[in-house]
């Protein structure tokens, strides 16, 4: 808790306002993306499908291969509580599917499908979304969610984020996607992992989101890294989110935005 407050302090104090974002790249993008809000329809559809989730509360075993949640420390976890503790934010559900649709993204990979509520904002901007669950029930409980919500560009997969890399699962996705969503694990040393593993579905126009990169010790000195990346041309911090760009056109420079 000491490790988030110093940084949100930190990161407030950092926080670049328009007038100081030299990048028009970034000057843009905080302009009329990351500072506006989404569309009108598009968030009546993020909230129903939240209440969805919250409305239909079940039991669900999980297998937790990351490091696991700080507030839910049993393996039997009830929906609901999943939904408060560990899911994307109303706030930050609508700014994903903003981002995804402003960067005009058509393929999307999320790793850690959780509840389904970033697969959900993610599918309302995009073409197709990819997502990555390892505990079988709630990729059943997601699955079921998004077809209620007639939600069809979803494939959701179970398994682990190692068996997508090692090319290991039933159905391996492929080729380039356009945004990648990490959004599970937490762990510093495996986000660094996963980032390289990303490298041959990655191109310049891609852009990688790394969810609670303030979560650990270990998550924050991962970004750290990742931001110095030979291959990072441009990285923002929103203190909830690292988001990472390939742009070659772009020097490497980093950016603390609020949102």
């Amino acid at each position: 808790m000491l490790h988030q407050l110093k940084h949100y302090l930190k990161h407030h104090w950092k926080s670049f306002h328009l007038h100081g974002i030299h990048s028009p790249f970034v000057f843009t993008l905080n302009r009329d993306c990351l500072q506006k809000r989404s569309n009108l329809a598009v968030n009546e559809e993020i909230v129903r499908f939240r209440e969805s989730v919250k409305n239909h509360p079940q039991l669900l075993h999980i297998e937790d291969h990351g490091a696991g949640s700080k507030r839910l420390q049993e393996n039997t976890r009830i929906s609901s509580k999943i939904l408060k503790h560990n899911c994307s934010s109303l706030k930050r559900a609508q700014l994903l599917s903003l981002l995804t649709h402003y960067l005009d993204v058509q393929r999307a990979l999320e790793l850690g499908t959780s509840l389904g509520i970033g697969t959900h904002a993610l599918a309302m901007a995009c073409q197709q979304v990819t997502s990555i669950e390892a505990s079988p029930e709630v990729h059943g409980y997601a699955s079921a969610r998004l077809k209620a919500a007639r939600v069809k560009n979803a494939h959701l997969i179970t398994g682990t984020f190692q068996d997508f890399f090692d090319g290991n699962l039933h159905e391996q996705p492929s080729g380039i996607y356009d945004l990648v969503f990490i959004d599970g694990h937490h762990d510093g040393a495996a986000t660094l992992r996963y980032f390289e593993a990303l490298q041959p579905f990655l191109n310049e126009q891609s852009v990688v989101v790394i969810d609670d990169i303030y979560w650990s010790k270990g998550m924050t000195r991962a970004w750290e890294q990742l931001i110095h990346h030979p291959k990072v041309t441009a990285s923002i911090d929103t203190y909830q989110w690292g988001i990472l760009f390939f742009r070659k056109e772009q020097r490497q420079q980093a950016f603390h935005i609020h949102v």
